[in-house]
């Protein structure tokens, strides 16, 4: 005769709680969740009702979407939910209740703060125990991004919210201009209101530390933008303008090649810096419509000049022409050649 046993399919039980530790030791990206009807949310024992701590909750798998898959390393993230999430699952044992599996997560408004206080010991459960979230200025609004919200008055919203890339983005955006006139100014959003992201068509992912990631589908808003939390960032449509695409990288940008680089404009190409370096075995210019150079030319080693050639400004050195004569130059004006 065979004996019914509890596991999943014959008596699944759902349930929901929260995350209260995401740092799995196997790193599997299990997590420990209170649940509610459970678990006491209370740490420890009361009126002789046990308490249940953080440490005492058993870790929960963790359900993949399909386009995931982990495999040997392989496939998406399993990390990504935050202490204090809402969660749903089921008991994969049954009523028996030792074998969770998390689902999902279920966003929501936190309407209270979090009693437990950052870097102390925790004294509540249901929150994030290190007491981070929800986050202290988040209260009272829903977990969707601000990005992907973007609440504003100038819409019809009731209250403004907007997100602190936005500001960062402004008061650091780049502007250099010359003596001689010339000069870059980056191109960015002028406040919250220049910034048309329309709920639900912006999708974004935004890190804990800060990194943001978005893909924007709001109509004649169409853009991609990744941004570092140190102000390196893409954009591709957006404050770049529709069809135009602008990088920007706090710190030093490399671009390296094992093979050839090809780079192809068919506008005018402008590179504004304060000092531009270039080191090549040699340099080939071709174009149709000549060389200028506007300002002082120093010319360091020799110059080789074949069909002929005349400097109008400025220029003052010595170089050694074809068939080895010996050129001097002041002031752009040829003063003496010596026989070869």
């Amino acid at each position: 005769m065979k004996v019914k046993q509890e596991f999943f399919g014959f008596n699944p039980v759902m349930w929901m709680g929260v995350v209260e530790d995401n740092k799995d030791p196997l790193k599997l990206g299990r997590l420990r969740v209170r649940i509610f009807g459970w678990h006491s949310g209370s740490l420890k024992d009361v009126d002789g009702e046990p308490g249940v701590k953080t440490e005492d909750l058993p870790w929960a798998q963790v359900m993949q979407p399909v386009n995931a898959g982990p495999n040997s390393g392989k496939g998406g993230p399993l990390t990504g939910i935050q202490q204090g999430t809402w969660v749903m699952g089921i008991f994969l044992d049954g009523e028996i209740a030792r074998e969770p599996l998390v689902m999902g997560s279920i966003p929501g408004i936190p309407t209270e703060a979090n009693p437990n206080p950052v870097g102390g010991p925790p004294s509540e459960g249901f929150y994030d125990p290190d007491g981070v979230y929800p986050l202290s200025d988040r209260i009272d609004e829903p977990d969707t991004n601000r990005l992907a919200r973007n609440d504003n008055t100038a819409m019809g919203d009731p209250k403004d919210y907007p997100h602190p890339l936005i500001e960062r983005r402004k008061n650091s955006a780049s502007e250099y201009q010359s003596a001689q006139g010339y000069g870059f100014v980056e191109p960015s959003f002028d406040g919250w209101k220049d910034f048309k992201a329309k709920y639900p068509d912006n999708k974004v992912w935004e890190t804990k530390s800060g990194h943001v990631f978005e893909v924007d589908d709001t109509p004649k808003f169409e853009r991609i933008h990744v941004a570092h939390k140190n102000g390196s960032y893409i954009e591709m449509g957006g404050a770049a303008g529709p069809g135009n695409r602008i990088d920007k990288v706090a710190g030093d940008w490399m671009l390296l090649a094992a093979d050839a680089m090809v780079m192809n404009s068919i506008g005018p190409l402008s590179i504004t810096a304060q000092h531009t370096n270039i080191m090549s075995q040699t340099v080939n210019l071709k174009t149709a419509g000549g060389v200028t150079i506007t300002g002082p030319l120093k010319v360091v080693g020799g110059a080789t000049f074949e069909g002929g050639g005349a400097f109008k400004s400025g220029a003052t050195d010595t170089f050694t022409a074809v068939g080895g004569r010996i050129v001097t130059v002041m002031n752009g004006i040829i003063t003496s050649v010596s026989p070869a």
